[in-house]
This record gives structure tokens, sequence and C-alpha cells, in this order.
């Protein structure tokens, strides 16, 4: 199975832009006609809308697990001090656990697998950019991939 929000991604991207230009144009304006403060006033909305963009945590997102392995690759749709690309891959034996947790309002996918050493924890990964369906997708084929004793926790 192969899932990808590649479309949703480009379109997220392309709306945050548009509204940071939206935003930033008043602001340009109230400088120009010598209205500090409510450049000032909505300065600050500016950055509310950056930081409230950057804490949803909205991830491109790239899971595929045909074969033996399963690999899940993703990075920041917007980021501000460069792009972090991230990969989870292993054997599909190797699953212990998968979760996928509605934290606030946005999903996310907690992954443990088996090692000579014990269990190791990925890294939690956003699933915030992706359609109601792709994400039960991804839950019910990590379902499949559990023990029948450890299913999926939702």
């Amino acid at each position: 199975m192969e899932i990808s929000n590649q479309k949703r991604s480009r379109t997220i991207k392309r709306g945050f832009f548009l509204i940071a230009v939206l935003l930033l144009l008043p602001i340009l304006f109230f400088v120009w006609k010598e209205m500090d403060m409510v450049a000032l006033i909505n300065g600050g909305v500016f950055l509310l809308f950056i930081f409230g963009f950057q804490f949803m945590g909205l991830n491109y997102v790239h899971y595929q697990s045909d074969g033996d392995i399963l690999q899940i690759r993703y990075y920041p749709i917007v980021s501000f001090f460069g792009k972090e690309y991230s990969s989870i891959e292993f054997n599909k034996k190797r699953l212990f656990k998968a979760q996928v947790e509605r934290s606030f309002l946005f999903h996310e996918l907690h992954v443990e697998i088996k090692t000579r050493e014990g269990i190791a924890e990925y890294p939690e990964v956003s699933l915030a950019a992706l359609s109601s369906d792709q994400i039960q997708a991804i839950r019910e084929d990590l379902a499949g991939m559990l023990p029948e004793k450890r299913q999926l926790h939702q």
C-alpha cells in the first residue's frame, strides 16, 4: 500500500504563502501611511499566524508498505530553517506496536519495533496534513501487520 499527500501538501504550502502575503500587504501600507500602532497590531497577527502554522506541524508524508519493508518518509511542508527530511524504515516482522493518536486537534503516528536490545520507539509523525481516509487506511494497514494479541491502539 502506498499513501502520499503530495497534492494536498502543495495546496497547503501555496495557501500558506498566499495568506502570508495578504497579511504582509496591510503592514506595509500602514507603515507607509505612518500608522505605526496599526502596523504593529497587524505584525502581531502575522506572527501569530506563522507560529500557529508551525505549531500545527503539517508534514508531507509518504507511507509505503509494499513487500517486507515498511517505509515512512516525512518532512515539514513549510519550514523557515531548512527542511528536516526524516525517514522510518524497518522490516514489518519487527513491528511491536503502532498507534495513531489524536492529540489536541491532530493525529500522530507512534511506532515501536523489536530490536536485539529491546523495544525501540521512533519519534512521532504528525499526520495532520493527511485526509481522514488516508489516516484510516494507514491505521488499517498497520493493524494488519500486528499480531492479533497486540491490535492497533486508537
